[in-house]
């Protein structure tokens, strides 16, 4: 095979489109590159086998846009290994997308999943979900993104029907924006011991409306090992980062969470052993860290002037609810402009130390704490 060809190269009189150029392209070589135009497509372009390259010459110069609503734009077939994809744009600009419609998809098959894929600058806009995928033992976008899908920006799902693997994207520099559902959302399905995930390193989220981050595991299938690294996190509908995973050991350090419809950090009864980051966490609807779970660990960091909507009991800089549990270290937590009634609120199983609570509505603190807290000033 050739090194590399043209898709254009194999548009041939009559085609309606360019769905068949891509299909003969990729039978000529394992590397196809796109020029600086728009490719209309009627249905998915696909990766036929291990090791492919799909290239385009930046991702506001190349478009491969489907005009196809109920279709994703690319379907990656199960077990597809090796996968590049860089500087391009998938969308369905012009049509509707309903279900199916996906900017990038997996395919659902008895070993659903693709490992190793290598994406850089590729954005999926204007689609149903941006990207839907499943399982992988180790695939990395740098620098992707999606914006004003219908749903999800990216969607990542298991589901041990079909595969046990893990859910082990690295993703770095991810923006996801303006999307119907979730930024970057998790899900787990069916039953396994386990399901392990990558990393979010300096990504973003805004305006989207559900949440900015959201992991939601089932307690036959739990969701372990959350990473979030970095980034920012601002404007989502729902809460900034949302974890409801039946597993534990996830690490939150976000660079900057602000002005979430909900919360900025939420922490649901389904999780346990979670590590909270330095992190400035402000102007939220609701509390700035909302904890009901055993064994968290809040440490370094701001939460300012939380509690926007001044719902009652809720305009907190952090919450530990009546399952929340852990150790509270070097945090400071203060109201700013009229807003976030207590530093924490806490119960008798939260440790304090090392806090700056002062200068919060109501007051420093509320509810009883573990008897070795030390060194707060209120």
């Amino acid at each position: 095979m050739t090194n590399y060809v043209f898709a254009d190269d194999y548009r041939l009189p009559g085609d309606p489109d360019d769905t068949l150029s891509f299909q003969r392209a990729f039978a000529a070589s394992n590397e196809v590159r796109m020029l600086a135009k728009t490719y209309l497509v009627s249905g998915p372009v696909q990766f036929p086998r291990n090791g492919v390259a799909l290239r385009g010459c930046g991702i506001g110069v190349t478009f491969l846009r489907s005009t196809a609503a109920n279709q994703p734009v690319i379907l990656i077939p199960a077990a597809t290994d090796y996968v590049t994809m860089a500087d391009f744009t998938v969308d369905h600009l012009g049509v509707a997308a309903v279900p199916g419609g996906d900017g990038i998809k997996l395919q659902v098959a008895a070993n659903y999943s693709w490992d190793n894929g290598v994406i850089t600058n590729v954005r999926a806009n204007s689609n149903y979900i941006g990207w839907n995928l499943g399982m992988t033992a180790y695939t990395t976008l740098v620098n992707c993104g999606a914006a004003n899908n219908v749903s999800h920006g990216f969607s990542f799902t298991s589901n041990s029907a079909y595969a046990q693997n893990p859910l082990q994207y690295y993703l770095t520099k991810c923006t996801a924006s303006v999307n119907g559902g979730d930024g970057y959302h998790y899900a787990s399905q069916g039953t396994a011991p386990a399901t392990s995930v990558g990393a979010l390193e300096a990504c973003v989220t805004y305006k989207n409306a559900g949440n900015g981050v959201a992991a939601i595991g089932v307690q036959t299938n739990p969701i372990a090992s959350v990473r979030i690294d970095g980034g920012f996190y601002g404007e989502d509908g729902g809460h900034g980062i949302y974890l409801d995973t039946w597993g534990g050991q996830h690490l939150i350090r976000p660079g900057f969470i602000e002005l979430e419809g909900d919360c900025g950090v939420y922490l649901s009864d389904h999780n346990r052993q979670v590590q909270v980051g330095p992190t400035i966490v402000t102007n939220n609807g609701q509390d700035g860290i909302f904890v009901n779970c055993p064994d968290v660990t809040i440490t370094g960091g701001q939460t300012i002037a939380n509690g926007r909507l001044k719902h009652s009991g809720r305009s907190n800089g952090i919450y530990f609810y009546t399952s929340g549990s852990g150790v509270v270290t070097g945090v400071r937590s203060r109201s700013y402009g009229g807003q976030q009634d207590w530093g924490v609120v806490t119960n008798a199983e939260v440790l304090l130390v090392g806090n700056d609570l002062r200068n919060n509505n109501l007051g420093a603190q509320t509810g009883a704490t573990n008897p070795s807290s030390t060194g707060n000033r209120v």
